[in-house]
């Protein structure tokens, strides 16, 4: 990991390949996302899925040329190997795939996506810098159950992490998770949707610290 790389950054963009409407739009997402400003706090996750192995190789070659900020955390979601070969900052692993990092990744960030108490432990005890819980609300773009404010509050309780969340985050329920105790939000649909991903992201990133702001004034 770069030294200018902070392992929980506050607000994190999900660049999904598979929300994507072709992979065109994907890398131009990507390479759009190499204009935010130079923010350690920020977060670019790729994501890629049922892919097979040179392609998901080839993906992440072209992720990584394509993202240019050098300020930036740009992660991979999946194996530590990829991100380690085309010069990730980090690796995110998906729950099912949580495991402790080899040695040749030993530099990157680590995190892990969890959605329940059991995944967190074994998260922990892989040595992740910090966890994604989520769903907290419902995505509007995929049939799943939200865990909800209260599970998040509790999770955040018993995490010996910092814990990100994630799923149906907006500016209307933003406001809501302060109080949780997460340390910061991610976005996909937010990100992967607007015009201007940049502005998106920003727009999302003030809004969170106002929310952080107006609770510590309570």
């Amino acid at each position: 990991m770069r030294s200018s790389a902070v392992p929980n950054p506050d607000v994190i963009a999900v660049v999904d390949h598979g929300y994507a409407r072709d992979f065109d739009h994907w890398v131009s997402t990507v390479r759009k996302l190499s204009d935010l400003p130079d923010d350690p706090t920020l977060c670019v996750l790729i994501r890629v899925k049922s892919l097979n192995s040179s392609e998901l190789e080839h993906a992440a070659q072209r992720a990584r040329r394509a993202f240019k900020n050098q300020s930036v955390m740009l992660s991979w979601n999946g194996d530590s190997n990829i991100a380690t070969t085309y010069g990730f900052d980090a690796c995110h692993q998906p729950q099912a795939d949580i495991c402790e990092l080899d040695e040749s990744a030993a530099h990157l960030a680590h995190s892990a996506s969890i959605h329940d108490q059991a995944s967190l432990r074994k998260a922990e005890s892989c040595g992740v810098d910090f966890v994604v819980f989520g769903p907290v609300f419902e995505p509007h773009w995929k049939a799943v159950e939200a865990q909800g404010l209260d599970e998040l509050t509790r999770i955040v309780a018993m995490a010996n992490v910092p814990v990100v969340a994630i799923g149906g985050v907006n500016s209307d329920s933003l406001t809501s998770i302060p109080k949780t105790g997460a340390c910061g939000v991610a976005s996909l649909s937010g990100v992967m949707e607007a015009a201007d991903p940049v502005d998106a992201l920003l727009t999302l990133q003030s809004e969170w610290r106002e929310c952080i702001q107006a609770g510590s004034r309570k």
